[in-house]
């Protein structure tokens, strides 16, 4: 997320998760971007993901990614409507949040269910289903757009474990929903 709490701009924009353009602010400054820093990558923390449980309004903005990110990871959409042309892996998924949680977590076995998408995040925190949440953020500030958290109906206690620096200037927080059901 950006560092105002958006997955998204206006607009579902999300140019801003791209690299920085020549000429742009560094992402980092030294001595942060000089340091040893543990990598970022996608695809190390897909090969911990047995599911992913993701929202209709973020499964329709992947779906226009030149090559489709997630391998061939098993995906429910929480959807009402119909998925037009879906990958062989995806499924529409309907029922409470905690109901498509449930059945993600029979798919991944003993891997993760990964909750993509801010509604799917902010109904599983509301229904406290979820145990664990990581945030990466990004040093941009928005100003506006889909936030992470807005609209929760009640507050979200959790527990700080860790934060990870990368030497490209994000920051990844760990936290644990000790209210987790």
């Amino acid at each position: 997320m950006s560092l105002d709490g958006f997955v998204a701009g206006p607009g579902d924009d999300l140019d801003w998760l791209e690299p920085r353009a020549e000429g742009a602010p560094a992402v980092a400054a030294e001595p942060w971007s000089a340091s040893d820093a543990d990598a970022l990558h996608f695809g190390d923390f897909l090969d911990r993901v047995g599911c992913i449980l993701m929202g209709r309004r973020t499964y329709d903005i992947v779906t226009r990614f030149p090559d489709w990110p997630y391998r061939e990871i098993p995906m429910h959409v929480a959807t009402h409507r119909p998925l037009d042309n879906p990958q062989p892996t995806v499924t529409a998924s309907r029922g409470t949040i905690a109901e498509m949680v449930e059945r993600a977590r029979a798919v991944a076995g003993r891997k993760d269910v990964y909750l993509d998408g801010a509604t799917v995040v902010r109904d599983a925190l509301d229904a406290r289903v979820l145990d664990e949440l990581v945030v990466t953020v990004v040093p941009t500030v928005l100003g506006s757009g889909i936030a992470l958290f807005g609209g929760l109906t009640h507050p979200a206690e959790l527990t700080a474990e860790h934060v990870v620096r990368f030497a490209d200037g994000f920051i990844q927080i760990h936290l644990a929903c000790p209210t987790a059901r």
